[in-house]
């Protein structure tokens, strides 16, 4: 025969045989596990007999392999919390477990090992042996009938231990799969970053090459091969700010080679020649790193460039001062940024009129900090060896010291005690940077000529753009409208570049167009009016740019400047985030000819945003 009942808990049927009546067994059913009587056959249920000997039996005779473990020795768990009781395997004696009812962790009891009582080992002696209370003496504490802690004392203590214990460990577990989730999270994070990265990186590189690839196609390029060396620069500067290792450095390198030797053919205009060559000397400027940087091998040492420098400045004339000059300030801002101050002082050395260009040098120094340049600036001076150049003496008045008597009175000035040693732009310049405005003024209007006047008042706004932008305003409207009415025509065309240049940081676009249309020579107004548009660019700051703008630069076929100033305008929307809306009407300039440089100036522009 055997035993036919059901779980009285969850009702799972059990047939076992009849050897297993009246133990106790744990529920197989996962979701009940609970202790249950096994009912003997036809009677009641019986108590359970010793653990040890219940489980032998079971695992014996049980027809179900279950019934054997379901047959292992229990002890009764009281909650500390709940008073619930259950029963669990004495596998997990000494263990904690969590009550059944109200999920307190509890410690399971040890059981109680049952020895033969010894009285030689302290068995209690012999039955009929007198026994000590300590109490048979008057006044002694019957410490015999202590006892120790009571069982609701014992718990109480494990329950606390195990409060302690517990939560404990519970919180070391979470923060261990907390970090283990973190750094996954970080590995995949990092992967999908780095992935997203090097594509996004792939894509422009290939942009970029298409725009190089366009602008030369032999049937669809541009002919003119200004506009060759425009977008090669642009992918030079790619390179540069991408560079990540020497080789990198070294292709970007090549890159201005090409472009240089490019613009050096002769074209139609000297102006876009020599324009583009400055362009391209500030770009290589960008090649000039920190001594970190050189070291890692993403820039190039200094010794290194500077004979790139000067045979690529040398193809600019030295008739063409104003530009040399622009080209040296610019030059020296950049290498300032890279701890290098004074090294364009040693690009001058081998170039026509050499302490000029150190002047140059040392004016763009105090200009940018007065203060923290001035030990270079004196020492700029020792290495001049004209002092009578303009820019010199102009340097030694900024710094307050005597200048050196020029040789014969300005023939741009009227003769005089204090006007015949220093030109009239010269002495302009270096009385603003030492801040005496009404002096500068004085000085610029007190020469006959009105391009003078012009040239001067430019100068010394030049000085004080930065430091003081309301004055530089009021020299640069009066220095305009001299250029546009009384010496139209007469102005230098790099003169009135430059002039062009600050009025549009100065956020006077009207002045600049009318300065602009003044200028005799066309390619000189197309580079004009590109100053202009990259002063209304930086005004716009955060905002798109409009294409409206581009209407009065002039045509982008013929006029380098002009398809640059696509490139200028492509490079901004990209940056301020609408590069990818930009990119329809980028696609839509002519190909071949207009779009590369729509396309060099997305990728730039994806460059400065991410702040590259």
């Amino acid at each position: 025969m055997a035993i036919v009942f059901d779980c009285p808990h969850c009702g799972t049927n059990y047939r076992l045989k009849d050897e297993v009546g009246g133990k106790t067994a744990t529920c197989k059913n996962p979701n009940c596990r609970k202790v249950i009587p096994i009912p003997m056959p036809n009677g009641p249920v019986r108590t359970a007999m010793p653990a040890d000997l219940d489980a032998f039996a079971a695992a014996a005779f049980a027809e179900d392999p279950l019934a054997a473990k379901a047959v292992e020795a229990t002890i009764e768990v009281t909650c500390a919390r709940c008073d619930h009781k259950w029963m669990v395997e004495a596998s997990k004696e000494g263990k904690n477990v969590l009550c059944p009812e109200c999920r307190h962790p509890n410690r399971v009891p040890l059981r109680k090992k049952q020895e033969k009582a010894d009285w030689r080992t302290g068995g209690g002696g012999p039955s009929g042996a007198r026994r000590e209370t300590g109490m048979d003496r008057e006044g002694a504490f019957a410490s015999a009938h202590a006892g120790g802690i009571s069982d609701d004392t014992a718990r109480k203590i494990v329950s606390e231990r195990a409060e302690e214990v517990e939560p404990e460990e519970r919180r070391k577990k979470l923060l261990k799969r907390g970090a283990i989730t973190v750094l996954v999270l970080a590995v995949v994070g990092s992967g999908a970053y780095f992935a997203f990265k090097t594509r996004k990186e792939s894509k422009a590189e290939a942009r970029i090459e298409d725009a190089v690839k366009e602008i030369k196609d032999p049937q669809d390029g541009a002919k003119d091969p200004k506009f060759h060396a425009l977008v090669q620069r642009a992918m030079a500067e790619y390179r540069i700010r991408t560079a990540t290792k020497e080789e990198e450095a070294t292709a970007a390198f090549k890159d201005l080679q090409l472009a240089k030797n490019t613009a050096a053919r002769p074209p139609e205009s000297a102006i876009d020649r020599n324009a583009i060559l400055s362009e391209i000397a500030v770009t290589l400027a960008g090649l000039l790193g920190t001594g970190q940087q050189v070291e890692d091998g993403k820039r190039m040492k200094a010794q290194a460039l500077v004979t790139e420098f000067r045979t690529l400045l040398q193809k600019i004339p030295a008739s063409e001062a104003d530009l040399l000059a622009d080209t040296f300030r610019a030059l020296t801002r950049k290498f300032a940024e890279q701890q290098h101050p004074a090294l364009a002082e040693e690009i001058a050395r081998q170039l026509p009129n050499p302490s000029e260009l150190i002047g140059q040098v040392g004016l763009e120094l105090l200009r940018m900090d007065k203060d923290k340049y001035r030990g270079e600036v004196e020492n700029l001076l020792t290495k001049a060896t004209n002092n009578d150049a303009a820019s010199i003496q102009a340097v030694r008045l900024a710094l307050g010291k005597a200048v050196q008597p020029k040789k014969g009175p300005d023939p741009g000035k009227k003769a005089g005690p204090d006007t015949a040693r220093v030109p009239a732009h010269a002495e302009a310049e270096a009385y603003a940077l030492r801040g005496m405005f009404s002096e500068a003024r004085q000085t610029a209007l007190g020469t006959p000529r009105a391009e003078d006047k012009a040239r001067a008042l430019t100068a010394a706004a030049l000085a004080v753009i930065d430091s003081n932008p309301a004055e530089a305003a009021t020299m640069l409207e009066a220095a305009a409208n001299l250029a546009a009415k009384d010496a139209r025509g007469q102005v230098s065309p790099w003169v009135g570049i430059r002039l062009c240049r600050l009025l549009g940081k100065a956020g006077r676009f009207d002045l600049a167009e009318s300065v602009a249309g003044s200028l005799s020579d066309e390619q000189a107004k197309s580079w004009a009016r590109l100053e202009a548009l990259r002063g209304r660019l930086a005004q716009a700051k955060s905002q798109k740019g409009e294409d409206g703008w581009l209407d009065t630069v002039g045509d982008p076929t013929k006029h380098a400047a002009a398809a640059k100033a696509r490139e200028e305008l492509a490079r901004h929307n990209a940056a301020v985030g609408a590069g990818g809306e930009y990119q329809v009407t980028v696609k839509s300039w002519p190909k071949g000819t207009v779009r590369p440089f729509g396309l060099a100036g997305l990728v730039l522009g994806g460059l400065d945003s991410d702040g590259k």
